[in-house]
């Protein structure tokens, strides 16, 4: 009988012993994973500080490229309207190259601004208010100096719609849409024609997944001119292509508003023809961060 509870008690320890080296051997590599674990934390930070300065850096840059060329563009556009205002008997020829000299300076500038502010806008904070859009598209119009433009014909809607936003990025979107149109259109017409309605509705929330549904509610805004037009879809103006130039930046700073806004922006376009642009805001206001 002692024997046998000798023999039991060595197999218990022979199994204890065996379960604490399986345990030990667990461990062994357990430690390892979590070693290996706490290394690739350690690079991910790295790269994500890495990532993170080099965006601030990008974001300098930008500011800096934005500056230093802006200085004398404004010397030239300001030595330019002297020498046309100082000697009024200049030969014609002369006068026209002046103004396009001006005018393209002018244009370098606009680009260099909405390049800039396409990039400030990646880490902005929308301020959130109750805006007609009426009052959006006047106050756009009248810093383009529409209504002084007889060559441009703006329709917009005059009922009281209000948007919920940022006043001052959705003023920034309708100046991009009119400017747009304004510097492409179509010579075989004699009058730009720009059209905006906008109507409530009704879509699903996720624009871009199919598997997943809930439907809020929109103000859908309709943008078309019959301006040139582009022959390229309005995703492809944001890559970095030959064809980014002035008209696309605007675009993608466009885009990147309503975006912004938790919104969705589409266009359709016949060339030659004009264009036409679909703006979705919501009315509920979420936190863009999510």
């Amino acid at each position: 009988m002692e024997i046998s509870k000798r023999n039991k008690f060595e197999k218990e320890l022979l199994d204890a012993k065996k379960a604490a080296e399986v345990a030990l051997a667990e461990n062994v590599e357990l430690t390892k994973a979590k070693n290996k674990l706490q290394e690739q934390q350690t690079i991910l930070e790295l790269k994500y500080r890495e990532v993170k300065l080099l965006k601030e850096q990008q974001q300098e840059v930008y500011k800096l490229i934005a500056h230093d060329l802006q200085e004398p563009l404004r010397k030239s556009i300001f030595m330019s309207d002297y020498v046309l205002t100082k000697f009024k008997e200049l030969p014609s020829v002369i006068k026209e190259r002046l103004n396009k000299i001006i005018g393209y300076n002018t244009y370098m500038s606009e680009m260099l601004l909405t390049l800039l502010r396409y990039k400030e806008l990646e880490r902005a904070k929308l301020n959130y208010s109750s805006i007609p859009l009426n009052d959006i598209i006047n106050s756009a119009s009248n810093a383009l100096q529409l209504n002084d433009n007889k060559q441009v014909a703006l329709a917009y809607p005059k009922n009281n719609i209000i948007l919920l936003g940022d006043e001052k990025m959705l003023r920034r979107l309708f100046i991009e849409l009119l400017r747009n149109s304004i510097k492409e259109q179509n010579p075989e017409n004699n009058t730009l024609n720009i059209t905006i309605t906008a109507v409530k509705t009704v879509k699903n929330y996720y624009f871009n997944n199919n598997e997943k549904y809930q439907y809020k509610k929109f103000i859908q805004i309709i943008y078309t001119d019959n301006g040139l037009g582009f022959n390229y879809k309005l995703d492809k103006i944001i890559q970095k292509t030959q064809h980014l130039n002035k008209v696309n930046i605007g675009l993608a700073y466009c885009k990147q508003i309503v975006e912004k806004h938790l919104g969705a922006m589409e266009a359709k376009s016949v060339p030659g023809k004009g264009v036409s642009y679909t703006i979705l805001l919501p009315l509920d206001h979420e936190n863009e961060d999510l």
